[in-house]
């Protein structure tokens, strides 16, 4: 550009003196000349009078555009602006208090910030890496640094903050476990893949300690496992002795081709209150929908009637091996309560594998031939528990083929890959990311331990009827809760009197307890309008924090 700017300079003061304006050959005009025509700005105070003159004028103006788009703005202009513009931030947002704050971002902590957000409980992330923390800055209120130093941790206004959740490995939890306990007693929740080593933690000072992938392996386990007579794994109580249970359908099942209104349903006693089809799950699924091979039915009703029910989902073949795929934290909890429930799955994972009770294979799950030595085609359940989602969408497709009629669940690490995966032709996908935001989301509303669903974007929610609510002296079908708010009530209890789908002529009294399931949104609209109850719990509990 220097030599640009001299190159002109010279003709501009050789063309000056061709026309006779000598009072303008100097090198400062000239250089003042090339600047200002070059940057288009043409005051016009000094001019050529030939047409030479008109053509140079011409070519500098040219040439400084060129040059002004095509070098300065990208090379000089431009990274500097972006530079300021995704500089990683490193201050809390301002006046943030009774928030929550996670160390390290993954694919839990996105699923349990959309949660948050709709909760509207103010969060925090402290992301170590600056490129992490630059990419989610936008979305998520985010804090770069490191969150084991006092003064990262003194930015993000730890002292106003009302829980602390580590979500990194066990070695950096111990480390930001560590120095939280010697600035501040706030309650540390660690998240752990291996609840064995969990008591080092709590040496470190955390405050509880829970494993999402301990708990998704029991989950998926027990809808995998046989059943066994007047036995529910994982079967929720409500009221009395009603209880909510998932009902895998097998293949061969008497209720495959059968609509909810036929009467092996409909007169069984149980409600059918949803049901999952291929990845989609119908919460209020009407008396024409056709029940298919391996979908999920969620039933409501006492052990007497869901076991006539449940009699109907196994088909004729239940008798062959159960074969899990990955032999990692999921995959060891899954094979571990299979084996509490009298089974011996087969293993099949690349390492290979030595001190375990269970029969193994050292294979690859998205090889054919290894599936096949792992007798895939007589399997009547495959869990597949890969750490890599692209593994187990190949993995789910090789064992849909090679076997349609087994029953395959899959676990998903990020919950975007849970489509892909049903396409494959999985059965069921679990998320360790909704099992994490779910077990977080109970603890934080001070609801640990009361009943939970985990589906993405499915809630249960309790809700009692006081004296001055505006619900009760309504029916159901005036209150009509799933138009307004996208849930329904699926259970009722009276005067200690439990009643399973209520009818929409039913008038909801004062005292009244209700089972509701419906969306996380439509729950949380819900109990907005009419649990005026939970608003100030919420806010007391942040008040006498802060105090």
């Amino acid at each position: 550009m220097l030599l640009v700017l001299l190159i002109y300079s010279l003709v501009f003061m050789a063309l000056m003196r061709f026309e006779g304006q000598s009072q303008n050959v100097n090198l400062a005009t000239a250089v003042y000349w090339v600047v200002v025509t070059m940057t288009t700005l043409g005051f016009g105070d000094i001019v050529f009078k030939t047409p030479i003159g008109y053509i140079f004028t011409i070519i500098v103006s040219l040439s400084g555009i060129a040059l002004l788009w095509a070098v300065v703005v990208p090379l000089g202009i431009t990274p500097v602006l972006e530079r300021m513009v995704r500089a990683a931030p490193t201050s809390a947002p301002e006046n943030i208090n009774g928030h929550i704050i996670i160390s390290g971002f993954n694919p839990i902590v996105e699923t349990l910030a959309e949660r948050f957000s709709l909760l509207r409980v103010p969060f925090l992330i402290i992301e170590r890496s600056e490129s992490v923390a630059k990419r989610i800055y936008k979305k998520y209120p985010v804090l770069w640094g490191d969150p084991s130093s006092e003064d990262v941790l003194r930015k993000a206004n730890i002292s106003s903050a009302r829980l602390f959740i580590a979500n990194e490995d066990d070695e950096l939890n111990a480390e930001v476990i560590l120095t939280l306990r010697d600035i501040s007693d706030i309650e540390i929740i660690a998240l752990v893949d291996d609840l064995t080593r969990s008591r080092f933690l709590r040496y470190a000072g955390a405050s509880r300690i829970i494993s999402p992938k301990t708990l998704l392996g029991t989950f998926i386990a027990q809808i995998t496992s046989p059943p066994m007579r007047n036995v529910f794994p994982g079967a929720i109580q409500l009221f009395g002795d009603l209880l909510l249970v998932e009902l895998p359908i097998y293949p061969g099942a008497e209720l495959i081709g059968e609509t909810l209104e036929e009467k092996k349903i409909k007169n069984r006693g149980a409600g059918i209150v949803g049901i999952w089809q291929r990845g989609v799950f119908h919460a209020s699924p009407g008396p024409e929908l056709e029940v298919r091979s391996n979908s999920v039915l969620l039933a409501i009703g006492n052990i007497k009637q869901l076991s006539v029910i449940r009699d109907l989902t196994i088909g004729p073949r239940t008798e062959g091996p159960q074969i899990v795929l990955g032999y990692g934290d999921v995959g060891k909890r899954v094979a571990a309560v299979l084996s509490d429930c009298g089974i011996n799955p087969l293993i099949l994972d690349r390492r290979a594998l030595t001190d375990i009770d269970f029969p193994h294979i050292t294979g690859d799950a998205t090889t054919e031939a290894n599936l096949l030595e792992a007798g895939i085609k007589e399997a009547v359940g495959v869990l597949i528990m890969l750490n890599l989602d692209s593994d187990a969408i190949y993995a789910t497709l090789l064992a849909k083929n090679l076997n349609p009629k087994a029953f395959v669940v899959v676990r998903a690490n990020h919950l975007k890959s849970a489509e892909k995966i049903y396409r494959a032709g999985a059965d069921y996908v679990a998320s360790v990311p909704i099992v994490a935001s779910h077990m977080l989301a109970r603890i934080i509303q001070g609801e640990e331990g009361k009943l939970d669903l985990l589906y993405e974007d499915l809630e249960l929610k309790i809700f009692h009827v006081s004296k001055r609510s505006r619900i009760a002296g309504k029916t159901l079908e005036e209150l009509d809760l799933p138009q307004r708010f996208g849930c329904r009530v699926v259970a009722l209890e009276r005067m200690g009197q439990a009643m399973a789908v209520p009818d929409i002529k039913n008038v909801v009294e004062a005292g009244d307890v209700l089972a509701l399931i419906g969306s996380l949104k439509g729950i949380e609209a819900f109990s907005m309008k009419y649990d005026r109850r939970k608003d100030w719990k919420t806010r007391l509990k942040i008040l006498l924090h802060l105090k």
